[in-house]
């Protein structure tokens, strides 16, 4: 049996067993070693403790490395899905601008040809324009109980409360540029002549995200007086994360064209027909926004002015190109 051995080899005078023949040799000691106590063993034990110093700064470096890599593929990723959001085709056409009734900058009804452009389906939001901040290609927008930049939960939120130059910049950054007020008009209503972006129904809770009784409250209690448009609670007594409402859809599949937030235009606010006045201190803006509670503010015709230097709560922006010029910036 293995492991077993001979009586002769108990004695002594036989051949050794299999286990005696394959257990090794110790090898002889170095000259010098000394044993557990000698200097030669010091210096290897010294030297055994610089091995896992070492082993424990590269074992940082790797997690911090990964760690860095996360972050700035993070930042990567976010900054691709800013430059490539979602857009839509809208064809050239030759289309009806204006009102033929209602308020007086609404007139006359004009007609107009558009060439063929792009438009984002969405408002820009806060985490695609926080991008931009942190590339050093915007500036950071106002704070306030009433915008968001600042707080915390709302990424998917339009940015509010930037001014034209910041939203032409943001524009330029991502390789687009803002729609002038034609542009946006004919996008929202397509070429059917229909009030809202969504039709002719009035606006409801369902269609938009405009001041309800959520909105009404909210500002009470911050020294506001907004006036509900319908005694409903939506759950955004602000803004709500773009997209929330596809029931308001325009013709052309965009989102929030009506509410949420009014949009910066590249028109410098003239009056109708003409596009070109010399005023180079307003710009249009459109498509009503949360603090609205007139159904005659969501209309797709609805023009506004605003100081270009203004930041309002209720004001943000989306962007365009032209089919022609596709060009991204790299800047």
């Amino acid at each position: 049996m293995i492991g077993s051995s001979s009586p002769e080899g108990a004695s002594g005078g036989g051949a050794p067993s299999i286990a005696d023949a394959v257990r090794p040799e110790a090898p002889p000691q170095p000259e010098g070693w000394g044993g557990p106590g000698s200097e030669a063993e010091r210096i290897v034990r010294r030297a055994s403790g610089g091995r896992l110093a070492i082993k424990m700064a590269l074992v940082v470096v790797a997690v911090g490395a990964a760690g860095a890599g996360v972050y700035f593929g993070l930042d990567a990723y976010r900054e691709r899905e800013a430059r490539h959001a979602p857009m839509a085709k809208i064809p050239p056409a030759s289309v009806q601008i204006g009102a033929p009734h209602g308020p007086p900058e609404e007139r006359p009804v004009h007609a107009v040809s558009i060439a063929a452009f792009e438009i984002d389906v969405t408002e820009v939001t806060v985490g695609a324009y926080a991008v931009c901040v942190k590339r050093g290609r915007c500036t950071p927008p106002v704070k306030g109980d009433f915008c968001n930049w600042g707080q915390s939960g709302v990424d998917e939120h339009p940015i509010n409360c930037v001014d034209w130059t910041q939203a032409k910049a943001y524009c330029a950054w991502v390789g687009k540029r803002l729609p002038t007020e034609k542009e946006w008009e004919y996008a929202a209503r397509g070429s059917d002549g229909r009030r809202f972006p969504w039709g002719a129904d009035p606006p409801g809770p369902k269609l938009l995200n405009v001041c309800g009784a959520e909105c009404r409250l909210y500002g009470a209690k911050r020294g506001r007086v907004w006036n509900a448009m319908y005694d409903y609670d939506d759950g955004w007594p602000l803004t709500a994360p773009v997209g929330s409402y596809p029931a308001g859809d325009g013709p052309f599949g965009l989102k929030d064209m009506a509410g949420n937030v009014w949009e910066w235009t590249a028109s410098p606010y003239c009056p109708y027909p003409v596009e070109e006045c010399g005023n180079s201190q307003e710009y249009v803006i459109r498509g009503g926004g949360w603090t609205n509670q007139y159904a005659m503010n969501m209309e797709v015709t609805t023009r506004n002015a605003v100081g270009r230097t203004e930041a309002v709560e209720a004001l943000g922006f989306r962007c365009c190109r032209s089919r022609e010029s596709r060009v991204e910036s790299r800047e």
